[in-house]
């Protein structure tokens, strides 16, 4: 396996259309690092341009510490896993998985050797001789991986491989490929708009919004430190409430003023700071409670079960535009269309600059 690099990448399409912005990346030997982001956001993009299926228009791709920005698709070593399975329906799987090895002119033995390996890696032993009519969703997509797999590649590339699979073999498949990952210490490029896909998978994750790198980091920092308000937004589910007000500071402290609510304690984390800011609040650091010990007060609008916990969507009484999400277990007493109060664990609050939107605490 091999390191992926990007150093500087941009792609602007003639039209004008700008698909990645200044992009440095360097995935280490042996990672798994998982782009996410919205549609249209360009991390399909950028895996095309580290497969070599699309040029940058600026800065430049190394693998394994090599130049390889002018280099061919056929020439970097690398396998991509496509979105659709793609395989030959006329072959069985065993011919599947051989195919691309008999292309490059492998030993025979060789080639037989590769494929049980990958057979046995992904559980295939017991269906190499049947025909892709004949599997189901989650074993295409273990073959579709297989025939990656037996390239022994410098590096993986994956395009929202689960993306057409049912949500059971969804979760199925995404534990064989953390498993899969782990076996073969393998360095993995995975792209998809599935933020739980990106937080259960990836060593590490680069989350983009319009060509742009927004943060790199662990599943547990993108999380718990979100760099901005996008991420804020981007990452986790539900999403995290947002409320806009202002931060002030006097001789009385630092406080958070926004419609219906006003913080001091657990403000201390900016001190000195004053202007427009918004206020981050995850739905499980919002607890319900009696309106005398609230920090604001809601009218419950719709409350969902979840199984083990419920969701509750509220709508401030002092600001109607201000919707909240709250995340509480399944004995919550509330009742829809009641008014009840608010409060936030302030040992979890996220301040972000109201203008740029970049993270304050």
């Amino acid at each position: 396996m091999a390191s992926v690099t990007l150093e500087n990448v941009g792609k602007t399409y003639p039209n004008g259309q700008v698909a990645a912005r200044d992009m440095d990346l360097a995935i280490q030997d042996g990672e798994l690092v998982v782009l996410v982001g919205p549609s249209g956001c360009g991390k399909s993009t950028t895996l095309r341009m580290v497969a070599g299926l699309e040029t940058p228009t600026a800065g430049r791709i190394l693998i394994g510490g090599k130049d390889v920005t002018a280099t061919p698709p056929q020439d970097r070593d690398i396998a991509m896993v496509f979105q659709t399975y793609a395989l030959y329906p006329h072959k069985t799987v065993r011919d599947n998985l051989a195919f691309g090895l008999r292309m490059r002119r492998l030993a025979a033995d060789e080639i037989g050797r590769r494929v049980r390996e990958a057979a046995r890696t992904l559980g295939l032993e017991e269906l190499l001789d049947r025909k892709p009519a004949q599997l189901s969703g989650g074993q295409r997509q273990r073959v579709a991986l297989g025939r990656a797999i037996v390239r022994e590649p410098k590096a993986f590339l994956l395009d929202e491989p689960l993306s057409n699979l049912d949500a059971k073999l969804r979760l199925q498949t995404r534990a064989e490929l953390a498993r899969i990952h782990k076996q073969l210490g393998a360095t993995m490029l995975y792209v998809t708009h599935d933020q739980e896909e990106a937080m259960t998978l990836g060593d590490r994750v680069a989350v983009l919004e319009d060509g742009r790198l927004q943060q790199v980091a662990s599943p547990a920092e993108v999380y718990r430190r979100p760099a901005n308000v996008f991420v804020a937004g981007f990452i986790g589910s539900p999403a995290m409430n947002l409320f806009r007000g202002l931060l002030q500071t006097d001789d009385e402290g630092p406080r958070f003023e926004s419609s219906g609510c006003t913080l001091t304690s657990g403000v201390g984390t900016i001190p000195g700071r004053s202007g427009p800011a918004i206020l981050g609040v995850r739905p499980p650091d919002i607890e319900l409670c009696d309106r005398e010990s609230a920090d604001l007060s809601a009218r419950v609008e719709v409350i969902e079960l979840l199984g083990s916990a419920i969701l509750v969507h509220l709508r401030a009484t002092a600001a109607e535009e201000q919707t909240i999400r709250a995340v509480g277990p399944e004995d919550w007493e509330v009742a829809e269309d009641e008014v009840i109060g608010v409060r936030f664990n302030r040992e979890r609050l996220h301040f972000f600059d109201g203008d740029g939107g970049r993270r304050l605490n």
